[in-house]
């Protein structure tokens, strides 16, 4: 025996039902379009921040080398020495994870340069959707007068007759 929720369900026509299909994704779409931009811009922020960071400690791992290699020179001790290739190293690693952050940075420069071109598509699809809302409105509007104004002249014929 159906229920009362099936019956309903069966008295809704397809197209409603469509239609409310398409207003819950068009939401869903207008709401990650919000969050789509910014996140991608986030992710540069945080690249560069990143970058930054790495490119201060190069700079002081470099400056500490420079000095560790001039002691070195003035004592050529093996300590001294020991000390110069600590310091080049550190710089090694430092100049290794600069690399890698700068790939990070171009990577979401990409994805950022690649998120606008898409997010205005999706205001232009906005734009046109709430258009064509406004025309589908009027055209129900419109369609609903023509039917009450046939409805009321074969009223108004028998009246006058």
């Amino acid at each position: 025996m159906p229920t009362l929720k099936q019956a309903k369900d069966k008295s809704r026509h397809v197209v409603e039902e469509l239609e409310d299909d398409f207003h819950s994704l068009q939401n869903k779409i207008s709401k990650a379009r919000d969050s789509y931009v910014s996140s991608h811009q986030k992710e540069l922020n945080a690249a560069k921040k990143k970058l930054k960071a790495l490119q201060g400690k190069l700079s002081k791992a470099k400056s500490s080398a420079a000095k560790a290699a001039a002691k070195a020179k003035k004592s050529s001790s093996k300590t001294a020495q020991d000390q110069v290739k600590k310091a080049r190293a550190a710089s090694l690693l430092l100049g290794e994870s600069l690399g890698e952050a700068k790939k990070i940075m171009v990577t979401a420069q990409d994805k950022l340069h690649a998120a606008k071109p898409f997010d205005r598509k999706l205001a232009a699809r906005a734009k046109v959707l709430a258009q064509f809302e406004k025309d589908w409105d009027k055209k129900l509007k419109s369609e609903a007068a023509a039917r009450k104004k046939r409805k009321k002249a074969p009223a108004a014929k028998k009246a006058k007759a």
